[in-house]
């Protein structure tokens, strides 16, 4: 099996098994994983937090956001630039816009890449050693590897997209902390 096969297999499987959309055990899990990541001490330590605007079959972010503006951190959203890889993050002005891959995106001003202390990224797969799968695009390996290492990383999802093995290629970028609505874990190095 290529692997693209074998990601999309595991996009699938997962898939099947994370709550459905608009779920009352959704929004439970949403809630309490967003709960668990305002927490932490890798956002407490942070001063600027990228976060993703949610799909609707996404760990959502917006009570994250208001927590995060709430404690007085810079908070910025990812846009798809138009042939390039690597998004761009802008503090939300106004309303958000349907964006180039029908998410919602945010204008406003810039935030350069070497000014977010935390990304915090979606996945539809995790495993335990940080490996992410993630829409197939690969924006967010583009991104954090231009970013560099200096970031930290956390994939926010919920507890039925952590798996065994995520099958990884070159290009991948790790985690390095893991949220959901039942546990933080730590990834090593």
């Amino acid at each position: 099996m290529t692997l693209d096969a074998a990601k999309q297999a595991l996009r699938e499987e997962v898939a099947a098994r994370v709550p459905p959309p608009g779920s009352r055990q959704q929004a439970r899990a949403s809630a309490s994983a967003q709960e668990r990541l305002v927490s932490s001490p890798l956002v407490r330590a942070a001063a600027c937090v990228a976060l993703y605007r949610s799909t609707r079959s996404e760990c959502a972010t917006d009570e994250a956001f208001a927590a995060l503006a709430a404690a007085g951190k810079d908070v910025c959203f990812p846009a798809v630039v138009p042939r390039e890889l690597v998004l761009r993050f802008v503090r939300p002005h106004g309303p958000a816009r349907r964006g180039a891959l029908g998410i919602d995106e945010f204008d406003g001003p810039a935030v350069g890449l070497d000014e977010i202390d935390l990304f915090v990224v979606p996945a539809r797969a995790v495993d335990l050693g940080g490996h992410r799968l993630g829409r197939g695009k690969g924006h967010y390996d583009a991104t954090l590897a231009a970013a560099g290492p200096g970031a930290a990383r956390i994939c926010l999802v919920f507890d039925a997209q952590v798996v065994r093995e995520v099958p990884v290629g070159a290009h991948d970028q790790r985690m390095g902390a893991i949220c959901t609505e039942a546990r933080w874990i730590e990834v090593g190095a």
